[in-house]
Formats: structure tokens, C-alpha cells, sequence
């Protein structure tokens, strides 16, 4: 495992924890069949919020992040982050460094 990877691990494993122990206090089975866990949703989630995926896999989605405080909390992070990004990105580079 590189240096790089080990930061984006060690949160998708907190993710998963907090995730796992929101379901259990509540009695619900994240591994139910056809339903997303927690994991699916942090490998898609790039795909998920920039609407790549099929429909029937987006609703699978959809349906966990509107049941799981913490999926929906990453997915408001992720965006709010694009939103600064784009806010922040407004200069455009000047004709002398196009190709």
C-alpha cells in the first residue's frame, strides 16, 4: 500500500465503522440482498454524484445515502467541496501559456 493510499483506507475504514454501528443500534442488516453497504457507495461515490452510473444502480445508491447519516455526510462533503473548487477556479490562464 503506497503512502498516498493509506489516508483515503484508514477513512473509508472510520466510514464503515460509524456506518456499521449506526445500523446495529437501529437492528438493520446493511448486507441485505440488492441493498448497497457502505463500502459500494464510497467506491462509486465519484460516479454516483456525477450521475454515471445506470439508472437502477443510482437508485440503489440514492436509497442508501438517504438511509445512512454517514454515506449522506460524504456525499455533502464531496459536494460541498466541488462547490469551493469551482468558486475558487475563476481565472483563466493567460494566452501565452496555451499551446
Amino acid at each position: 500500500m503506497t503512502e498516498q493510499s493509506r489516508p483515503n483506507e484508514q477513512a473509508r475504514e472510520h466510514v464503515q465503522r460509524m456506518a456499521d454501528r449506526f445500523l446495529a443500534e437501529r437492528g438493520q442488516d446493511v448486507r441485505a440482498e440488492g441493498q448497497c453497504n457502505c463500502d459500494e457507495l464510497l467506491d462509486h461515490l465519484f460516479e454516483f454524484l456525477d450521475s454515471e452510473l445506470d439508472e437502477r444502480e443510482r437508485a440503489r445508491l440514492s436509497d442508501h445515502v438517504d438511509g445512512c447519516p454517514t454515506c449522506h455526510e460524504a456525499a455533502d462533503v464531496e459536494q460541498h467541496v466541488r462547490a469551493l473548487i469551482r468558486r475558487s477556479c475563476t481565472e483563466v490562464a493567460p494566452d501565452s501559456l496555451r499551446l
